[in-house]
């Protein structure tokens, strides 16, 4: 099994596009769309995470806004998930978010998404509330036999920077 503990961060950028959309629609039934990275790389920070032998692993979006980092998107290629890969390239994020003297970072999950709401535990995210019906969701309808759109709550996390 290949250790991810060496992966390493780069800066997004316009070129890295066309990869970063391919995942983000494998990855979500709601994807952002071009234009969403696009503004995100003219307002945001956003890395890509990469092996050591260079290959790409996921991303992540980040919006700053004065103090506070918020993570607005997270994503670990399917084949990598499980593997480690969010671990490290989260422990990553945020320690040059505590570099750039941000006092924390914020972030929405799904209240499903149980195994991303362990992982920003482990790293020391607290649970801060929950945001209504926030995500869209499709689910399998029997009544119907079709997909329906329904909604799903947020659980609101934040990390705090030590001093």
């Amino acid at each position: 099994m290949t250790c991810f503990s060496d992966l390493y961060l780069d800066l997004m950028r316009d070129e890295d596009l066309p990869w970063v959309l391919a995942l983000e629609q494998q990855s979500y039934d709601f994807p952002w769309s071009q234009k969403g990275f696009e503004n995100s790389l003219e307002q945001g920070l956003n890395y890509l995470f990469y092996s050591a032998e260079g290959k790409k692993l996921g991303y992540c979006c980040i919006l700053p806004v004065l103090d506070e980092a918020h993570i607005l998107n997270f994503c670990v290629a399917r084949e990598y998930r499980g593997k480690g890969v969010a671990t490290e390239a989260l422990k990553k994020v945020l320690a040059k978010l505590n570099a750039g003297n941000y006092q924390c970072a914020l972030l929405e999950v799904r209240g499903s998404n149980e195994p991303a709401i362990k992982l920003y535990q482990t790293l020391g995210f607290q649970q801060d509330g929950t945001r209504k019906e926030y995500y869209r969701v499709k689910q399998w309808c029997d009544k119907q036999k079709a997909l329906i759109e329904e909604r799903e709550d947020a659980v609101l996390m934040s990390f705090l920077f030590s001093e």
